[in-house]
């Protein structure tokens, strides 16, 4: 029917509708589950209640399971469903799959996780389940096992039916969220008291849309490395790829193939002098020399390149030095995507320490390489960003290139014109009238309807993010901030996390919890003035442990001037100045 196909048509009614029904209209007075009716309650949950819950949506109950407790989850009736299952204009099965559990002990919360990638993936947050909270997840429409046409660029390919586009952008949350709600209360008898949303890389989008388009659904909202501009943080992928593969083939480096051997135009060793040059430029700037550049916004282009001079090769390159095509290189890629005529098509990016951390490529995770360059000692072209350009020829293209498979992803790349190409993510055409940008970007600056709510929003990203550019986020931020007044605070908070990879990894701490401190700001009013965050892999600092508050831009780490270094009670946070 067209109130599930497509976003929010009837819902509104359908609700009213549901509110009505006994089975799941219960007051808050209504008894809660208890161990003794908790079996008997999940096997009421079936398709033939749900009808009867949902008269006039297309949803159906695939399993409604009682689980007693384990070890890791406690007892809980989980419920799987299917809304709008249908036959896309390619011929493939979709629907948009979901798992609800609901916990015999619960919180009276409601949590809701994001997905990443292209999702395509059932999420299931056990771990909140874990800590009472009745949690769901969803695939956003597609199933990467089903929906996978190596033809039509793999797991990018639901993106040729239009309204899989249309479920992967919003719907699926959307209704995934109010389908839950409703079951929930229908369980329980009454309705949850808070609800939340978390989720980082894709998941952050679905975050941040949350808060966008739809302000109602939810209380509290963790949004991690949003792809905010999405699909321009792909696309920049490819603007990458060519001025490495440039490099590359400048140098006589290629594969067996003859492809050009884009992972070896950087040795581990390179990125180092890199990663040494930035701290030599930039790790004082905050006070303190201890391996964080925690003011990244006075770590500017010519701070860093005086110190790239200063290891540039003087003749033959070597180990030790760095090529000048290599510098000039690099800086054009931090300097962001740009067309014929020099004009910005995606963020630029930060110079910060991430981008390895010790000339031992084995010793540490390589987030930073695996994502612009892929390895440097590899036999095939394996870079990250290489892994979304099916997504940028078929899924988020007014145009879809097909046939398109693996075999076309680099000279799909190489070929890229950044005059022309880029126009079909804001293009429409008849079979897709609704662009790219519309459907995915989540740049609003008007949180109006999420701050008169009482919604709170926590918004972090990843200093040397080489997915998504921090940049963005924080203009993003800055111009939100803007449109609320200058009085964003008061509901979203953004923090930087110095170091830090997508989402994790690199010399930083990237270890943390937002939601504690959600609930609490959400639920007792009490705003998050730091983050205690912890090192992952604290040797990167030559330490056996480190934590670091985690500060509300746009206020930085600062260090008290006296005790440990490795300890986040010897730091406060302040304005830059």
């Amino acid at each position: 029917m067209k109130d599930c196909i497509q976003p929010r048509t009837a819902w509104l009614s359908i609700c009213a509708t549901i509110a009505a029904i006994a089975g799941c209209g219960g007051s808050d007075s209504a008894a809660a589950i208890t161990p003794l009716t908790a079996a008997s309650a999940c096997a009421g949950m079936t398709s033939a209640k749900l009808a009867s819950v949902f008269p006039a949506a297309r949803t159906s109950l695939t399993a409604t399971v009682f689980q007693p407790a384990t070890a890791t989850v406690p007892e809980h009736c989980q419920i799987d469903g299917q809304i709008n299952p249908r036959t896309g204009v390619d011929g493939q099965a979709y629907a948009i799959n979901f798992r609800l559990r609901l916990p015999t002990a619960w919180n009276e919360r409601f949590f809701m996780q994001g997905g990443g990638g292209t999702n395509g993936t059932l999420i299931d947050p056990t771990t909140m389940l874990a800590q009472g909270y009745a949690t769901i997840g969803t695939d956003s429409g597609h199933n990467n096992v089903v929906d996978n046409n190596p033809n039509a660029g793999g797991t990018g390919s639901f993106g040729v039916d239009p309204q899989a586009r249309i479920d992967f952008a919003y719907n699926a949350y959307d209704q995934v969220a109010q389908t839950g709600k409703a079951l929930l209360k229908s369980y329980f008898g009454k309705a949850q008291k808070y609800s939340y949303f978390s989720g980082c890389s894709e998941g952050g989008r679905e975050a941040m849309l949350m808060s966008q388009r739809f302000p109602e659904h939810f209380d509290g909202i963790v949004a991690g490395d949003p792809t905010i501009h999405l699909p321009l943080g792909p696309m920049a992928g490819i603007y990458t790829t060519q001025l490495f593969a440039g490099l590359a083939t400048r140098n006589g480096l290629a594969l067996a193939n003859g492809q050009p051997a884009i992972g070896k135009s950087y040795a581990d060793k390179d990125l180092m002098l890199v990663r040494n040059a930035v701290l030599g430029a930039c790790d004082g700037l905050d006070g303190l020399v201890d391996g964080v550049v925690d003011n990244l916004p006075a770590c500017t282009k010519p701070l860093v390149h005086g110190k790239l001079l200063e290891v540039q090769c003087g003749g033959a390159k070597t180990a030790s030095c760095l090529g000048a095509d290599q510098i000039a290189t690099l800086e054009k890629a931090f300097d962001g995507a740009v067309n014929s005529r020099g004009e910005q098509v995606y963020s630029d990016w930060p110079w910060d320490a991430g981008l390895t951390a010790t000339a031992d490529s084995a010793t540490y995770s390589q987030n930073w390489r695996s994502w612009w360059l892929g390895s440097a000692t590899g036999t095939s072209n394996n870079a990250t960003k290489l892994n979304f350009v099916s997504a940028v020829a078929v899924t988020y293209s007014s145009a879809p290139v097909l046939p398109f498979t693996a075999a076309d992803v680099l000279p799909f790349s190489l070929a890229y014109n950044f005059d022309t190409d880029i126009a079909k993510i804001y293009s429409t055409s008849a079979t897709y009238p609704q662009a790219s940008s519309d459907l995915y970007f989540t740049t609003s600056p008007n949180l109006a309807a999420f701050r008169s709510r009482g919604g709170k929003l926590m918004v972090y990203h990843g200093g040397s993010d080489s997915s998504v550019s921090v940049n963005a986020t924080l203009r993003w931020y800055d111009a939100m901030n803007s449109a609320m007044g200058g009085n964003a605070q008061s509901f979203a908070r953004m923090f930087v996390v110095p170091g830090m990879n997508h989402c994790s990894g690199g010399p930083a701490t990237d270890k943390f919890d937002m939601l504690p401190q959600l609930v609490e700001w959400v639920e007792q009013g009490t705003a998050p003035e730091s983050v205690i965050a912890s090192a992952t892999t604290p040797a990167y600092f030559n330490a056996t442990a480190r934590t670091r508050p985690l500060c509300p831009y746009p206020k930085q780490s600062r260090y008290k001037g006296s005790g440990d270094v490795n300890d986040a009670a010897n730091f406060s946070c302040q304005l830059p100045g």
